[in-house]
């Protein structure tokens, strides 16, 4: 009961206002594991087949709450036929939507609820306490709010739409773009469906304000872990090898990437961090794009435009001369199919102004700090860590103050994905994934995951710092591995 009040409370103080909240904001729980800006990700938001009707009816009797045996009056559907269609109509994952009926009014647990909490059962078109007629009952609540994170979702994937070269709601919660919270927190959020939380309740949560405790989005967050935690989860970046293949895949939203190529591999990740897992657990993962060309390959389209690979993005060589000033040889190009320029994001054009294309590490010869420049940004290197774990064979190059000091500074540098670090004074253990670091939560969910004890990296606090924490993983039923034999002649 005490849970449902602070649900409760939560909804109705992300209801009121922003300028009526004011004072201290402070948090009432300690959570680590708590990412604000990455809630789910895209993928899990819209995995509309995750469960079957007989698996949303099966969920909501194991739960106890009242969505077992409820059925709407106004419609006479079933609670959970409800919530698996309205799921299937708008391609949203059905538990996403249990979980939403969680946090708003804890109806998938509550046994006993109030006529509001199933008729406002989603908090859709309350505002200010006053909530609009036509979306009252239960039914009408779950499909307005599946049709509007849809709306939401759609919007996010028209980059441009709400802003321009940002991916946005109608609010301007945009992926990548920082926001300010009615309960007054940074906001900066990674997914689209983290956007998309933050526009149907602009809260983070987790907050205290003029003595309310706010849930909201940390809420859901909560709900979200402790009921779909996935034990399999492989964070992006991840490279795996079944234990009875050659091929090696790397692993991105929940899709496996083969390499067509031994060097398609080692320019972008170094061999030691592939992981040999069972063929079961490989085969429950997507099979998606190809990685065929190298980091840094010269390709040519059919219409013989020409494009430096960088970060799997193509780089538009303006003009031969550009071509010839970067040192390149015709001999390197190599011809691509409209299907493949397909595959590929654009990055920023190269011209005779563009300021190391590829990456330098330039060391200020006045306060010996480092940096990483590339395309005109210098970007500070805040550990000797991270200098050799991600450029372990690159050569550091003497700078002027004043050369440096003409490139304006970006954010500081992270460890590359697949980094196994831990603070010196700390004994947890995370692995970098996408600039986020995940906590390993025990020594049998290491070694249930592949991971090698030999690689850990001890690193600063502060190098610590400026990976944001994410989730955290749990053991592995399947056994893994990080064994491995490899030879170029084997993925040839």
């Amino acid at each position: 009961m005490k849970y449902k009040q602070i649900i409760v409370i939560a909804l109705l103080i992300g209801l009121m206002p922003f300028n009526t909240l004011v004072g201290i904001v402070t948090s009432y729980e300690d959570n680590p594991d708590f990412n604000k800006n990455y809630l789910i990700s895209d993928d899990e938001m819209i995995d509309y087949t995750s469960m079957s009707i007989e698996e949303v009816r099966d969920f909501t009797e194991d739960k106890g709450g009242v969505l077992d045996t409820y059925v709407d009056p106004t419609t006479r559907l079933s609670a959970y036929y409800v919530i698996w269609q309205a799921a299937q109509v708008n391609q949203i994952n059905p538990k996403f939507i249990l979980a939403l009926l969680q946090k708003e009014q804890s109806l998938v647990t509550e046994n006993d609820p109030s006529d509001n909490q199933l008729n406002w059962a989603t908090g859709y078109s309350c505002y200010g306490g006053v909530c609009l007629d036509k979306y009252k009952g239960f039914s009408q609540q779950v499909n307005a709010a599946a049709r509007r994170f849809r709306n939401y979702f759609d919007d996010l994937n028209v980059k441009g739409m709400h802003k321009a070269n940002y991916n946005c709601t109608f609010t301007k919660w945009c992926v990548g773009l920082p926001k300010t919270s009615q309960d007054l927190q940074d906001i900066t959020p990674q997914t689209k469906a983290t956007a998309a939380l933050y526009t149907y309740n602009p809260y983070q949560g987790n907050t205290v304000m003029d003595g309310y405790r706010i849930g909201a989005n940390y809420n859901f967050w909560k709900i979200w872990n402790n009921w779909f935690e996935v034990t399999t989860f492989r964070p992006n970046g991840t490279l795996l090898k079944a234990s009875n293949s050659d091929k090696v895949y790397l692993i991105k939203n929940n899709e496996k990437r083969p390499f067509a190529s031994f060097s398609a591999l080692i320019t972008r990740y170094d061999p030691k961090d592939i992981i040999i897992v069972s063929p079961e657990e490989l085969d429950e993962f997507v099979l998606g794009n190809e990685i065929k060309f190298s980091q840094y390959s010269i390709l040519a389209d059919p219409d013989q435009n020409i494009y430096l690979l960088v970060d799997d993005k193509l780089r538009h060589i303006v003009s031969t001369e550009v071509f010839r000033t970067l040192g390149y040889n015709p001999e390197e190009v190599i011809d691509i199919t409209y299907a493949d320029l397909n595959s590929f994001d654009s990055g920023l054009d190269l011209t005779l102004e563009s300021v190391y294309p590829t990456g330098a590490l330039i060391q200020d010869a006045t306060t010996n700090g480092i940096y990483y420049v590339k395309n005109g940004i210098k970007y500070p290197i805040v550990s000797i860590e991270i200098l050799n774990e991600n450029y372990p064979d690159q050569t550091v190059m003497k700078g002027h103050t004043e050369e440096l000091a003409k490139y304006p500074k970006g954010a500081p540098v992270k460890f590359k994905d697949n980094t196994l670090i831990k603070d010196k004074d700390e004994d947890k253990v995370y692995v970098v994934s996408e600039g986020k670091k995940y906590h390993i939560k025990d020594g049998d969910s290491f070694t249930s995951r592949g991971y090698n004890w030999d690689y850990i990296v001890e690193t600063s606090t502060e190098a610590l710092s400026i990976h944001p924490t994410s989730l955290t993983l749990d053991a592995i039923s399947n056994g893994s591995s990080s064994e491995l034999e490899l030879i170029e002649e084997d993925l040839q």
